[in-house]
């Protein structure tokens, strides 16, 4: 039963004449007397009594068309929800990302996507890279800001942008002694100076004897320290976060692994030592990723097609204060 068919009958009844009710809906009286016919066929019951005039609905006739309004209600709401979602009046997101990444990248993102859409419901989910991988899969998250490369089949990924890392050195080790070439500030990664360009790529097989942080979730870099005999991996902490790994360098613990944008943006106002490296995983990719056909909602749509501007205007990014 569609909803102009349930028009039919709820105009039939509020008009309690065929002609009259015909002439509202805009169809000849024959089409919609044979209509009424073939409904009442269809259902066994007789659903207006046409033998008083004006016609009066049966019995049964009265439970339909109450039934019908309340369909015809409920029609309508969801035509005006979708609509609304179509223009993004209300609607929700769920987006997955590591707590860094969720505190110092995504919100003037957020901040410009309410502000555009404020009847849309934002779901930040903070957890480890992994874990929402999961998520993605499983439907519980519309997308994700995640680092490096995916291998699931399940999600398509975009690259936003690019990340650098650097090593970073606690400021009292002895493996700085006599590196000064290579060495650079957090001013000089932050503010893009002179040295930063200057500075000699430190080769990697140079810090292999050192103790590290590692990230639990990335074995990228574990990989390539295995390679050199001189790397111990019983002297590695591993952990989930990298804020995690940046403190335990700071305090003097073990060297890790750091991202620029953490540098740059996590407002940090202590830093290790930073070195280049010369090696291909120092840089990797920021990327979005969703589940492959899945719909993704408008919400989803738009939110991606904003980060997208704000990474090409530069501005995507919280300032480090």
């Amino acid at each position: 039963m569609t909803s102009q068919q349930l028009q039919y009958i709820i105009t039939l009844a509020d008009e309690k004449s065929f002609s009259k009710a015909s002439q509202k809906l805009i169809i000849s009286q024959p089409a919609l007397s044979q209509f009424v016919k073939n409904l009442e066929t269809e259902l066994k019951v007789q659903l207006f009594d046409r033998s008083t005039t004006p016609i009066k609905l049966t019995y049964a006739g009265e439970l339909y068309v109450n039934a019908a309004r309340k369909i015809q209600i409920i029609l309508t709401e969801l035509d005006n929800e979708l609509t609304d979602l179509t223009i993004l009046n209300i609607g929700k997101l769920a987006i997955g990302t590591i707590p860094f990444r969720a505190s110092c990248m995504l919100p003037k993102s957020i901040v410009a996507f309410r502000k555009k859409y404020p009847g849309v419901d934002i779901h930040i989910i903070e957890n480890e890279e992994a874990n929402l991988e999961s998520l993605l899969t499983e439907s519980r998250l519309d997308l994700c800001i995640l680092s490096g490369s995916l291998h699931n089949k399940l999600l398509q990924t975009e690259v936003l942008a690019q990340e650098q890392l650097y090593l970073a050195v606690p400021i009292d080790s002895p493996f700085n002694t006599g590196k000064e070439a290579y060495q650079l500030s957090a001013k000089d990664v932050i503010y893009d100076n002179s040295a930063l360009f200057q500075a000699k790529p430190l080769d990697f097989s140079d810090c292999v004897k050192e103790n590290f942080v590692l990230m639990q979730d990335d074995d990228t870099i574990a990989n390539e320290l295995s390679q050199f005999s001189e790397f111990h991996l019983q002297n590695t902490i591993f952990t989930d976060r990298i804020e995690t790994a940046f403190s335990w360098t700071l305090a003097g613990i073990a060297c890790s692994f750091i991202p620029d944008t953490l540098i740059r943006y996590g407002n940090y106002q202590k830093h290790p030592v930073y070195y280049k490296l010369n090696t291909s995983f120092a840089k990797r990719d920021i990327l979005v990723a969703y589940k492959k056909n899945r719909y993704l909602s408008k919400a989803a749509s738009e939110y991606m097609l904003l980060l997208k501007q704000l990474i090409g205007c530069g501005t995507w990014l919280s300032p480090n204060e």
